[in-house]
């Protein structure tokens, strides 16, 4: 029991080794400032909650725009829209 529990601790530090090592390897080449980590990562939620309103928007209008297309469709033209 006791050899288990050491063979898994050894080998949950092993991971977690090998993922620190993985995540160093894409972190930043040289030593940034606090003060330019702080601004980077403020532009990236920045970024982030803009490019989320233009998806979001971007599917409200395609909403709008397929209703628009059906009740042209049956209003308008008389075409009989059934999904069976």
């Amino acid at each position: 029991m006791f050899s288990q529990l050491s063979q898994l601790i050894g080998r949950t530090v092993s991971v977690a080794a090998t993922a620190q090592r993985w995540v160093a390897f894409w972190g930043p080449v040289t030593e940034t400032p606090v003060l330019v980590t702080l601004f980077v990562a403020l532009g990236s939620v920045l970024t982030l909650l803009l490019l989320t309103g233009i998806a979001a928007g971007s599917l409200a209008m395609l909403i709008i725009a397929l209703t628009a297309l059906y009740v042209l469709l049956t209003e308008v033209f008389g075409i009989s829209i059934e999904i069976s």
